[in-house]
């Protein structure tokens, strides 16, 4: 397989990548692991989840007509 220096540069301009880091004495590290194993799903699918629920819940959307966020006021 051909890497192209050029075509992953513009890849990455168009990825959004968020990182979550636990400490060694963090037990929800231990906790998010567990739960993980135990469910089989990836922790990258996890939290695609959590934060699309969170993200629902608050009733915030993004248009991709103008660039507006709306949100729900409570």
């Amino acid at each position: 397989m051909a890497y192209y220096k050029e075509s992953q540069k513009k890849y990455k301009e168009k990825v959004r990548q968020y990182k979550v880091q636990y400490g060694l004495q963090d037990q929800d590290g231990e906790r998010v692991k567990a739960y993980l194993e135990q469910t089989g799903q990836s922790a990258n699918s996890y939290i695609k989840a959590l934060i699309k629920a969170d993200l629902d819940a608050k009733g915030f959307s993004v248009s991709d007509n103008d660039n507006t966020t709306n949100t729900k006021t409570e």
